[in-house]
């Protein structure tokens, strides 16, 4: 009968929020969503409160999916393709599918952070974790997971371990782990035992030395399935260099830029080293008088004032 499932003011509220601020259909916002069931009619009558059939766990995704939504979704606005963010989702996409812990690796400033971010808009349902240095040992791991999900159901009478296996059993999703080269020995632990209890597709994300780490536990390193290495290829390095200095600059600017921020996306830091470039030339504009109509001499600045181990072409 009509009706006969409560719906959940809250949800219902954000999800219709969401909605206006994306200027999205209902068969638009049921395609994004992503969850299995959820079409455009069933969402429809979900908004309206006249739900006649249930969307196993549908509540529970959607809760974690609107958690944090819109920080993301301002984020990732910013992003622009690579063959990075490109092969990281077909990845993500197999990992799913395998249901593998995964280890995918590239060099620092080569976009994997923007791979991440991109898929989880096509795939909202994707849990992602960044570790820091607060964040390597098993229970503070445990802490970041907790803390990236809807938690309210929560009762604490029971282990947040227990509470986080149950929430992720319930639903095929994907965890992302960024920088998981910060793992602890326990940290490290933590996530092989909950994966593997949870069921869980997971995917770590890291600079080159996870893998050695790993590799000194045989236990945790024959548990890694799919392995990747990513780095942006050189025939995109000056479309994607200009993209970033545009970011943070302007078009003009960055075309009169180009050449220079191809090569400094071609060395150590790659797009991370060509942001802070960009940034400090922008900064050194706005104190001098002589940089101000110059941005090629106030990169050349900028460069000087930073920390590289190479010099810029003419220099």
């Amino acid at each position: 009968m009509p009706g006969k499932y409560p719906t959940n003011p809250e949800i219902v509220a954000n999800l219709l929020t969401l909605r206006t601020q994306q200027g999205l259909t209902n068969a638009q916002l049921s395609k994004w969503l992503g969850i299995e069931g959820a079409t455009a009619t069933f969402l429809s009558k979900y908004l309206n409160d006249s739900l006649d059939r249930e969307v196993p766990n549908f509540e529970l995704l959607a809760a974690d999916i609107l958690k944090g939504i819109n920080a993301r979704l301002a984020y990732t606005s910013e992003i622009f393709q690579t063959s990075v963010t490109r092969r990281m989702a077909n990845c993500f996409n197999l990992i799913r599918s395998t249901g593998d812990i995964a280890l995918i690796t590239a060099p620092a400033g080569n976009g994997k952070s923007s791979g991440i971010a991109y898929y989880q808009t096509i795939s909202p349902s994707t849990v992602a974790i960044t570790l820091n240095a607060t964040t390597t040992s098993g229970a503070q791991v445990e802490s970041a997971l907790f803390n990236a999900v809807e938690n309210r159901t929560w009762s604490g009478r029971t282990k947040r371990f227990d509470f986080l296996v149950e929430h992720f059993k319930k639903a095929s999703r994907l965890l992302i782990v960024d920088n998981a080269q910060r793992l602890d020995s326990t940290g490290r632990q933590w996530l092989f035992d909950f994966c593997d209890e949870a069921n869980m597709p997971t995917a770590l994300i890291g600079n080159p030395e996870v893998l050695d780490k790993i590799r000194r536990n045989d236990q945790q390193f024959s548990r890694i399935g799919i392995r990747a290495q990513y780095e942006l290829e050189e025939k995109e390095l000056p479309e994607v260099a200009r993209h970033v200095a545009a970011q943070f600059s302007d078009i003009e600017t960055a075309a009169e830029i180009e050449d220079l921020c191809t090569f400094i996306a071609s060395k150590p830091g790659r797009l991370r080293a060509v942001r802070k470039s960009v940034i400090l030339m922008q900064e050194l504009r706005k104190a001098s008088p002589d940089l101000a109509d110059n941005p090629r001499k106030a990169l050349r600045a900028a460069h000087s004032r930073l920390v590289r181990d190479y010099a810029l072409p003419g220099d």
